[in-house]
C-alpha cells in the first residue's frame, strides 16, 4: 500500500512539475488524438460615435492580422504551427478571390475555418479568435515578455492610435509595446517581416508560460481571456490542450511560415506543391529531405569576424550546397551571436540537421521561419564558427564550385 501510494504521489508530482517525462497517452487530462486549431488575432474594429471613430475593444469581426494553424499531435508528442501571411491570395466561398485575412471580417470564424480547410486541404477542429486589445492585458498580467528586437522599429499611426518606438536588442516588452512589436510591418518585408516577428514573440511567450512563476497567474489570465477571446472550445478542452502543450519539448516545437513570393500587386502568392509539402510536415507525415545540392542555403555573418560569411559560404559550396545568398553582416542581430543559429525555414529540420553535421555540430537548430525567405535553411554564423572554421576549412576536400551567390 505504501509503495502504491508513493507511486501515485510520484506520478502527480511529475505531472505537475515535469510532465514531459510522462508519455502523452498516460497523462491525466491530456490529448489522446491529434487536434488542429485555427488561431486568429483580429485587427482593430472602429465604430462611429458622434462623428468620431472609436475602437471597439470587444469586437471579433475585424480582419485577421494573424492566422496560425496549430497541430497538436500526442502520437509524435509535437506541436507544429503554420503562419499564413494575411496577404495570401485565396478563394473565399461566396466572395471569390480575396486576401485570406478578409474571411473573418466577411463571415466570422466559421468562414475563416472553411477557407483554411479548402485552401490547405486539412480539417480544422476548432478556432480561437483573440481581440488585439486582449494581448495588451495578457502580456501585462504576465509581467512582460522578453524578446530580441531585430532592428530599430519606429512608426506612428495617429488614426489607429499606434506609436511604435523600439530600439534593437533584448527588451522586456509591456502589453502596449508587445502589440506594437507584433503589428509593425513598415520595413522592406512588409507583412512577411511581421509574421517573422510574431514567431519570435510566440517563442518568447512559450518560454514565459513554461516558467513556474507564471502558473499562479493562470486564474487571472483565464479571466482576461473570457473578455477578449472567442472560441468554440469548452474550458475543459482548452485546459486539455494547455496540459499537453506545456509538456512538449522544445525540439518538438515547429514554426513554419507558408512559403511564397510577392506578386506584382504586393500580395503573397504561393505554389501548390510547396503548400502540399508544408501541410504534410504539419500533419507529421514523412517528407524526404533534399540532398545538399537541392538545399537552398543562405549565410549571414552574425559574428565578430569581418569575413566569416565569405569563408563559410566557400566552405559550404565545397561540400555541395546551393548557397543562394551571402550577407557580410546579419541584419537580424546588432550584437555578435556567441552561438550559431541554423534556421529550418520551412519546417525542414532534417535538412537543418544535415547542415549542422557538416559544421561539426556547431550551433543550434531553430525550427522557425525567421531567416531569409528565399532559402530553405539560413545559417546565422556566430563566434563559435569564427573560432572553428579556419582549421576545418584547411582540411576540407576540394570540389567543383557551384555557388549561386548574389
Amino acid at each position: 500500500m505504501c509503495a502504491l501510494l508513493g507511486a501515485i504521489a510520484g506520478y502527480f508530482i511529475t505531472l505537475i512539475y515535469r510532465p514531459g517525462l510522462i508519455p502523452p497517452v498516460l497523462r491525466i487530462g491530456g490529448l489522446t488524438e491529434p487536434v488542429t486549431v485555427l488561431l486568429m488575432g483580429t485587427d482593430v474594429v472602429y465604430t462611429r460615435e458622434r462623428r468620431c471613430l472609436k475602437a471597439d475593444q470587444s469586437a471579433f469581426t475585424g480582419r485577421s492580422d494573424t492566422m496560425l494553424v496549430v497541430r497538436l499531435n500526442p502520437v509524435a508528442n509535437s506541436i507544429s504551427m503554420l503562419s499564413i501571411p494575411r496577404d495570401t491570395t485565396v478563394h473565399i466561398a461566396g466572395y471569390g478571390k480575396q486576401k485570406i485575412n478578409a474571411a473573418n471580417a466577411l463571415g466570422g470564424p466559421r468562414l475563416a475555418v472553411d477557407t483554411v480547410n479548402s485552401f490547405l486541404n486539412i480539417p480544422v477542429d476548432h478556432f480561437v479568435v483573440l481581440n488585439v486589445h486582449g494581448l495588451v492585458e495578457l502580456v501585462d498580467e504576465l509581467g512582460g515578455i522578453t524578446v530580441e528586437i531585430p532592428k530599430r522599429m519606429r512608426y506612428t499611426d495617429r488614426s489607429a492610435k499606434l506609436n511604435i518606438d523600439l530600439e534593437a536588442g533584448p527588451h522586456t516588452l509591456n502589453g502596449t509595446e508587445a502589440m506594437g512589436f507584433v503589428r509593425f510591418r513598415h520595413d522592406t518585408l512588409g507583412d512577411i517581416g511581421r509574421v517573422q516577428r510574431q514567431e519570435i514573440f510566440l517563442k518568447a511567450v512559450q518560454d514565459r508560460a513554461l516558467d513556474p512563476s507564471s502558473w499562479a497567474k493562470l486564474p487571472r489570465l483565464l479571466s482576461i481571456a473570457q473578455n477578449y477571446v472567442l472560441t468554440d472550445m469548452t474550458t475543459a478542452q482548452i485546459a486539455q490542450l494547455a496540459t499537453f502543450a506545456r509538456a512538449v519539448p522544445k525540439d518538438n516545437q515547429h514554426m513554419i511560415m507558408l512559403p511564397g513570393r510577392f506578386s506584382g500587386t504586393g500580395d503573397w502568392a504561393v505554389d501548390g506543391e510547396e503548400v502540399r509539402l508544408i501541410v504534410a510536415r504539419l500533419l507529421g507525415e514523412h517528407v524526404p529531405a533534399n540532398s545538399r545540392e537541392e538545399i537552398r542555403l543562405s549565410v549571414e555573418n552574425a559574428s565578430s569576424s569581418r569575413d566569416l560569411a565569405r569563408r563559410l559560404s566557400q566552405y559550404l559550396v565545397e561540400r555541395g550546397y546551393n548557397v543562394v545568398a551571402t550577407r557580410a553582416k546579419s541584419e537580424v542581430y546588432g550584437a555578435p551571436l556567441p552561438r550559431t543559429r541554423i534556421i529550418a525555414q520551412r519546417g525542414n529540420s532534417e535538412e537543418a540537421q544535415l547542415v549542422k553535421s557538416d559544421l561539426h555540430n556547431q550551433g543550434n537548430v531553430i525550427n522557425a521561419s525567421v531567416g531569409d525567405i528565399e532559402s530553405a535553411v539560413t545559417v546565422q554564423a556566430g563566434d563559435d564558427l569564427a573560432a572553428w572554421l579556419p582549421d576545418a576549412q584547411s582540411a576540407a576536400p576540394r570540389r567543383h564550385k557551384r555557388s549561386r551567390h548574389r
